[in-house]
């Protein structure tokens, strides 16, 4: 007989079982992590894991299957990242070995993780800008997936640098502890604020993408006419190495364990456009996308991996991308975007009683018509104006609560009362402690020495 726990916390967007495992022991009184294992998955030997568990069928059953074996493994493991670049063998493979369960350490050499170069995170990381967005939000940070994959440096939502906790990412020696992020003191915060290179934040969107799946693939006979390309659809191999090397720099290639040794005959950009690798690492697919100036969601198909009946998750496209459609005039379509976009830009920020804050999809949500918002969330690469406009107004969240105070003070004086800290702090929905512009800004209004706010 299965025992049905009588709750278990809510997945958050983006979460880790992990992270949920986690919050869960908090809650639960149980004196032992092995406890609360055995709570959930009706045995104590199953280990902590943060990107591949296993055993989800299990804890499936044991939730009363308020979530899916499949909800599960798509939405809050790194599943869909790995998978991205595996035969449909594997991948069926893995997905098996993760619902009903394996021996410690078995998932991650199906999928080639100790052999490969590229090394998993050494801790857990997160971000500060989420960690505070997750308290306002939901009253609690948690572990996002995205920050755990290899090679994401940096959040591409708030662009700032991740934070390293103190967790070790692998489970070796705390094979049954499980941590939430509520416990962790803040480390590195010394680097979160420094100016981010912009490919740190192209990887990050990159991989959030394929951790998504809203992404497809493009074979290399559609990248016939560019200069990387030949007739046949193969690579031109010694111009795009040479090219490759001088693309990245050796820093950046070396800080995501994806470096290319001059001199070698055989390194993992060969291996991937010859074809002569059973396994991509997501990664370095990642990289060459990025090269050879693909859509940010458009990833390059490896050659002889998808042949003979492999896996392809979405339909490629069947027009090469160097011609141009002619039923579709983008550039018309840029201008009208543009001016849609900056209408909507203007209605929000004319919100007074409650502020929202201005991304890609709160604007898509504004303007409110399905097309174009698949088109705008999904195509911007192709809208040049309105993509620039967008980077222009999109706001971090240090300029949405700086939004926030000024409506909020506005607000105040219309009711004709006067502008004092807790007040303002309570009608901004703010609380302490503020970043060092934030609470500058607080106390410029409380001390009546304001000046209107430009974006920074």
């Amino acid at each position: 007989m299965i025992l049905l726990l009588a709750f278990f916390p809510s997945l958050y967007p983006d979460e880790i079982i992990y992270s949920g495992i986690a919050r869960y022991h908090q809650i639960s009184g149980n004196r032992s992590q092995k406890q609360t294992v055995r709570d959930l998955f009706g045995e104590r030997l199953v280990c902590a894991t943060v990107d591949l568990p296993s055993h989800l069928g299990s804890l499936a059953r044991r939730i009363g299957e308020i979530y899916t074996v499949d909800e599960l493994i798509q939405r809050h493991t790194l599943y869909p990242y790995y998978a991205t670049y595996l035969s449909k063998d594997k991948t069926e493979r893995l997905y098996r070995l993760m619902a009903e369960g394996t021996s410690w350490g078995e998932i991650h050499i199906s999928v080639g993780i100790p052999a490969s170069t590229i090394k998993l995170p050494v801790n857990m990381r997160y971000c500060v800008g989420c960690y505070r967005d997750d308290v306002e939000k939901y009253g609690e940070p948690y572990w996002h997936r995205l920050h755990q994959l290899p090679g994401v440096l940096t959040c591409p939502i708030h662009k700032m640098w991740l934070s390293n906790s103190a967790i070790p990412y692998t489970t070796r020696e705390q094979k049954f502890r499980f941590q939430p992020l509520s416990t962790v003191q803040k480390e590195n915060e010394y680097k979160t604020y420094d100016i981010v290179p912009d490919i740190y934040l192209r990887v990050a969107q990159r991989s959030e993408i394929l951790l998504c799946q809203s992404f497809r693939y493009v074979d290399s006979k559609n990248l016939v006419g560019s200069e990387y390309v030949t007739k046949e659809g193969r690579f031109h191999l010694r111009k795009l190495l040479d090219d490759f090397d001088g693309y990245f720099t050796s820093e950046f290639l070396k800080s995501i364990n994806c470096e290319v040794k001059n001199g070698l005959s055989e390194t993992w950009l060969h291996k991937i456009v010859r074809g002569k690798i059973m396994v991509s690492h997501p990664l370095r697919c990642i990289l060459l996308s990025e090269f050879l100036g693909l859509g940010v969601s458009e990833n390059i198909a490896p050659r002889g991996q998808y042949e003979g009946g492999g896996r392809k998750l979405y339909k490629e496209t069947t027009e090469p991308l160097n011609k141009s459609n002619p039923t579709k005039d983008w550039a018309k379509r840029d201008e009208y975007f543009r001016w849609e976009v900056e209408k909507a830009v203007a209605e929000i920020k004319a919100q007074k009683s409650k502020p929202q804050r201005i991304t890609v999809a709160a604007l898509s949500r504004h303007i409110g018509r399905t097309k174009f918002n698949v088109l705008l969330e999904k195509c911007l690469n192709k809208l040049p104006l309105t993509r620039s406009y967008i980077i222009q107004e999109i706001e971090s969240t240090q300029e949405y609560q700086i939004r926030r105070l000024e409506s909020a003070s506005s607000v105040i004086k219309e009711q004709g009362f006067k502008i004092q800290g807790w007040r303002l702090l309570k009608a901004a929905g703010l609380n302490r402690p503020l970043t060092k512009l934030v609470e500058e800004k607080f106390r410029s209004i409380v001390e009546g020495q304001d000046e209107p706010y430009k974006n920074m």
